[in-house]
Formats: structure tokens, C-alpha cells, sequence
């Protein structure tokens, strides 16, 4: 039975988040106080407790966290974001827009200027921490979109014309401030473990996250001359190994290696084990979404993944690399299939696909889907296939993240050894019958074709560094990490060639899953011949084959994509914004 959910737990008070918070408002905005009397409004735990509760509206929704892989290398869909074209990027004019946006954040710093009206210590405490959280979430996510910003840790009224017009504080400073929330809120949040609320191990999590992610930023991008990435690495695997050695989560297991990660994402309540922090969604409360209707309506996106992406997926019967196969690159799909890391064929309809709850073997429909690879991840039962009737619960912090942020911090700080493997990246590989990682292995023969792709990655562990990426490519596929990924090593150039979906030798007829019947046509406009063939496909146009009459499916193959390594790491602030306040000053080279 699905818990009701903290964010539903609002009282008559709470108006004063609801409007105080705008997602399009400017920071010069400031809180109708007056209206609401917060000074009487946090006289008691339970107060602090319904307060906080609303915090919780702030964690990115399911799609939300979809489509941050959509501006990635992972996916192909109806459009090539603007991430991927430099040349068309434009600076937002309105004020608020484009992402800097503060009433998040306002919503957080009034509790932080009331909070100590309750007298209750405890509750102060705990909901102190939580509100730490919330106020370190908010300013992560600002830091990885803008770099500098201003920093205020209280609610800004009218005549605090400091801070309405003070500059963006330098990253450090920000950082800095991020992780003293984090710790701090790590002391004062209890222990007790549930996936839709945050507690300790949430905020360990989360610091393993943020330090993570800023050490590699600051080691990789060298033109900033960042200092203290050891430092933050060093926070990052020490918080990762807390929760390994102290929480109690552990990857979600039934023991079968052919259903379980699917059914981790494809579930109707948080698989309470492995989720940390997770979002909560009802049938019974209509509090639903539209993701099997997103990935599954031939009127959506057709979000197809990239061959590039499935072909990162190891084989299954040795660990070796799909592309140490000698005619990968051509191979069709029945037989580029077989063999694989089993998370493949519970991301995508592979062949021999079933809809949970169905027993009718179903193709990818390239109607739904521009490169053939149809994601399946996410997807529950047909019954929740309308627009807005699906309510799977969705993980936006789970074990096997921090595992993986383990493994790749001690990797990065040459700390890294077979026995952290064994209790990392070894259970992530178990859940899906795959054989261990061997460190001494992958640094004696590092991947070609992955070392091509991030030529930064150099040293002893060289090769581990690579295959923990890919690790964290493939588990984390369709999580809203890839981008944040590619930012902080600095790997932005894997977004500007056009990426590609299956390979035909040619147009024409196609039995795609073996079974002696004809599935596909791939014809040109014009030029239709007569086929019994299930599905039809028209080339030219959007979707075209890489070789004219054969090749990879690819889309725009004829639009201009391009990365600029000098500029587009970060977004720009808006025009309005800087013309409100002089000492706003616009991110380099935009």
C-alpha cells in the first residue's frame, strides 16, 4: 500500500510558501509577509513539520528528471537541443527567466528567519536540517547551471538595496556554503530510514553528489584553476562510505537478473531498500504523470536511445566490450541483442520484449521512436499508457548512485582498489548476473574506443576511470545525470557529431527479431514497394540513413550541431536581470 506523501500534508499556514514562491519570479521580488504574519506561524513542531513538508514540491518530477538526459548523447529525439547547437544559443531577455529564478530559495530562508520562534529544540533541530537540505539542493543545482551566484541565507525585503544588488558570489564561496549545509544538516537529521523523507543518509548522499561532482569539475576544467579538488573527493567517497558501511540501504534483489532493474523503475511504490530519496505518486490521490504515454505515443518526442549508448553495453558472458566484436558496428538487430548486459533489454525493447503484465512479444515501434532503440525503462503495465494516467514512483537518490560515487572518487584520488570494487561496482553488476569489474584488467588494456571519447582520462587508473563512466552511463541511463556528467569532465564535445540509431545494409525488407516474418520496410518517398511488413518506414527527410540507401538511421542529419568548449558548460543569466542590477555580471563569452 502507497504511503500518503509528506507533500501532501499542507495546512492553512503553508500559504505563506505558496505565495511567496514563483518559479519565474526575479530575486528583487520579496515575500507578502504582511499578509500571512509568519511571526506567528512557527510557534510549534508542528508547525516546522508542515512547513518543511512543502519543501518537498521542490524535487524534480519524474519527466523533469527524463528529459535532462535529452540534451545528452544518450538520446535522439524530434529536435537537436539547444545544448548541442552553439550557434543558435540565445540569452534569455526576461527577468527570472532561463533558470534564475529565487523563490525556491525564498520559500527556504523564510523558515531560516522564523524557525527560532518554536521553543521546541528538537524539533528546531531536525527541521533545521531539513530545511539545510532543501537550501543546499536549490544552490547545487544553481552552481552546476551558472557557476557564480549570489548567495542569501535570509529573506530579502525592499529596502536591502546590499543585497538586491550585490554581485554573484565566486564559486568556492558558494560550494563552501553548499557542504556546510550538508554537514551541518547531517548532524541534527535523524536516522531513520523512508524514501520520502530526508534524513541523514539523504543529506550523506547528496554530499557525495555535490563533492563528487565539484572535485571532477575543478580537476578537469584546468582553464578555471579551481583549487581543492582532493579535498572534495575526499568528502565525496568518505560520505559515500558512511552510508555503505552505516545506513542499512542495499541494492533492490529478488534474484532475478532478467526483471529486477526494470521492475525498480517500473514500480507503483519506492522500493524502500535501495531509494533514498524518491517522489511519490497515486492512483488513489490522482497524483499522477504521463511517462508511459511520453515514451510509448507515437505523438511524443519518438525519444530513441543512441547506438553509441547501446553499444557501451558490455557482454554478458565475459564483461569484454561489444565493441571488441569485429563487425559490431554492422550488425543487425536481432544479433547485436544477443549477449549483452541485461540492464539493455530492461532499458530498451530489446528483442523477445514483453510489457509487463502481457505476454505478447512487441517490437520497438519506430513510429514511436526515431532510432529503433525504444526505451522501456520506466515503463509499467499498458493500463497506465494514457496521457497523465501513469503513477510509478520515481528514485531521485538511490543506493547504487552512491556506490558508483564511491568507486569513482577513490579512483580519482589513486585510492582505488580490487576489494573497493568488490563492494561497489561488483553489487551493481551481480543484480544483473554480469561478471565483476577487475581493476588490474581494465587498467593493463584500457577500452580504445573509450579512451577516444574522454581523452582527458590519463594515469594508472586510467582504464578503471573509464569502465566506472560506463558503469555509471549504463545504471544511471534515463536519471537526469548524463549532462551533469559530461559537464564536470569536461566532455562536451561527444555532443556535436549527429548521433545515429540502427544499422541497415540497405533499404527494403527486414525480419528484426529472427522469427521468420517481415517487421520492417525502410523505403524512399516515391518509391513504395508492396510489403506484408508490419511497419513501414519512410526515409528521407528528418530520418535518413547515414549512407544514402543504407547505413544507421540518423535525424537532421543536416543541421548544424556544435559545442563551444569556451562557453556553453554554463547557461547565461538573463539580459533582464543584469540590466536590473549593475553588478550582475554576464557568464564569459556569452
Amino acid at each position: 500500500m502507497k504511503k500518503l506523501y509528506v507533500t501532501m500534508k499542507v495546512f492553512g499556514f503553508l500559504i505563506v510558501g505558496g505565495m511567496a514562491t514563483s518559479c519565474n519570479d526575479s530575486f528583487m521580488d520579496r515575500y507578502p509577509i504582511a499578509e500571512v504574519s509568519p511571526e506567528n506561524s512557527f510557534k510549534t513542531a508542528r508547525d516546522l513539520e508542515l512547513y518543511t513538508n512543502g519543501f518537498y514540491e521542490n524535487l524534480p518530477a519524474i519527466k523533469t528528471i527524463i528529459e535532462k538526459d535529452l540534451t545528452t548523447d544518450n538520446v535522439l529525439y524530434t529536435n537537436i537541443p539547444v545544448e548541442q547547437r552553439s550557434d543558435d544559443r540565445t540569452i534569455p531577455s526576461d527577468v527570472g527567466s532561463g533558470g534564475w529564478s529565487w523563490g525556491d530559495l525564498r520559500t527556504v530562508n523564510l523558515f531560516f528567519d522564523h524557525y527560532k520562534q518554536c521553543t521546541d529544540l528538537v524539533a528546531r533541530d531536525k527541521y533545521e536540517g531539513i530545511a539545510r537540505f532543501f537550501r543546499a539542493w536549490f544552490y547545487f543545482d544553481k552552481v552546476k547551471r551558472f557557476g557564480d551566484v549570489p548567495w542569501y541565507e535570509t529573506v530579502i525585503q525592499t529596502g536591502d538595496k546590499d543585497l538586491l544588488y550585490k554581485p554573484r558570489d565566486n564559486r568556492e564561496f558558494v560550494m563552501d556554503k553548499i557542504i556546510e549545509d550538508l554537514e551541518l544538516a547531517i548532524d541534527k537529521l535523524d536516522n531513520k530510514r523512508a524514501s520520502d523523507q530526508v534524513n541523514c543518509w539523504t543529506a550523506l548522499s547528496l554530499l557525495s553528489r555535490v563533492c563528487l561532482y565539484e572535485g571532477t569539475y575543478r580537476k578537469y576544467h584546468t582553464e578555471l584553476n579551481l583549487q581543492g579538488s582532493d579535498v572534495l573527493l575526499e568528502k565525496a567517497y568518505k560520505a559515500a562510505e558512511r552510508v555503505m558501511n552505516e545506513s542499512g540501504y542495499k541494492l533492490y534483489s529478488t534474484g532475478n537478473v532478467d526483471t529486477d532493474y526494470r521492475d525498480l523503475f517500473a514500480s507503483s511504490d519506492l522500493r524502500e531498500e535501495e531509494v533514498i530519496l524518491g517522489r511519490r505518486y497515486s492512483l488513489i490521490l490522482n497524483k499522477m504523470h504521463n511517462i508511459n504515454y511520453y515514451f510509448t505515443s507515437r505523438t511524443q518526442k519518438d525519444i530513441g536511445l543512441t547506438k553509441d549508448f547501446v553499444d557501451s553495453y558490455l557482454l554478458q558472458s565475459n564483461g569484454k566490450p561489444f565493441t571488441s566484436k569485429s563487425n559490431y558496428a554492422t550488425m543487425g538487430f536481432y544479433e547485436e541483442m544477443q549477449n549483452r548486459d541485461k540492464r539493455l533489454a530492461q532499458t530498451i525493447r530489446s528483442v523477445g520484449y514483453k510489457r509487463i503484465g502481457d505476454n505478447a512479444i512487441q517490437l520497438p515501434d519506430f513510429a514511436a521512436t526515431m532510432t529503433g532503440y525504444q526505451v522501456s525503462k520506466f515503463v509499467s503495465d499498458v493500463s497506465q499508457d494514457g496521457d497523465g494516467a501513469s503513477y510509478q514512483d520515481i528514485a531521485i537518490i538511490r543506493y547504487a548512485e552512491v556506490l558508483l560515487n564511491y568507486a569513482e572518487a577513490k579512483a580519482e584520488l589513486g585510492l582505488l582498489t580490487q576489494d573497493d570494487i568488490d563492494k561497489s561496482i561488483k553489487l551493481i553488476r551481480n543484480r544483473v548476473g554480469m561478471p565483476n569489474l577487475n581493476m588490474g584488467d581494465a587498467n593493463q588494456s584500457p577500452d580504445a574506443i573509450m579512451a577516444a571519447m574522454y581523452p582527458t582520462v590519463t594515469g594508472t587508473n586510467k582504464g578503471v576511470l573509464l569502465e566506472i563512466r560506463r558503469e555509471r552511463r549504463i545504471e544511471l541511463a534515463l536519471e537526469g545525470f548524463r549532462w551533469d556528467d559530461l559537464v564536470r569532465w569536461r566532455a562536451g564535445k561527444l555532443l556535436e557529431p549527429h548521433f545515429t540509431g540502427m544499422y541497415f545494409p540497405s533499404l527494403g525488407e527486414f525480419d528484426l527479431d529472427n522469427d521468420g516474418k517481415i517487421d520492417l520496410l525502410l523505403y524512399k518517398e516515391g518509391n513504395e514497394p508492396q510489403s506484408n511488413a508490419s511497419q513501414k518506414v519512410k526515409i528521407g527527410g528528418v530520418i535518413q540513413l547515414t549512407g544514402g540507401d543504407k547505413g544507421y538511421l540518423i535525424g537532421f542529419k543536416d543541421n548544424k550541431k556544435k559545442f563551444d568548449e569556451e562557453r556553453d558548460y554554463l547557461y547565461p543569466i538573463p539580459m533582464g536581470d543584469i540590466l536590473l542590477n549593475d553588478n550582475l555580471v554576464q557568464n564569459p563569452h556569452w
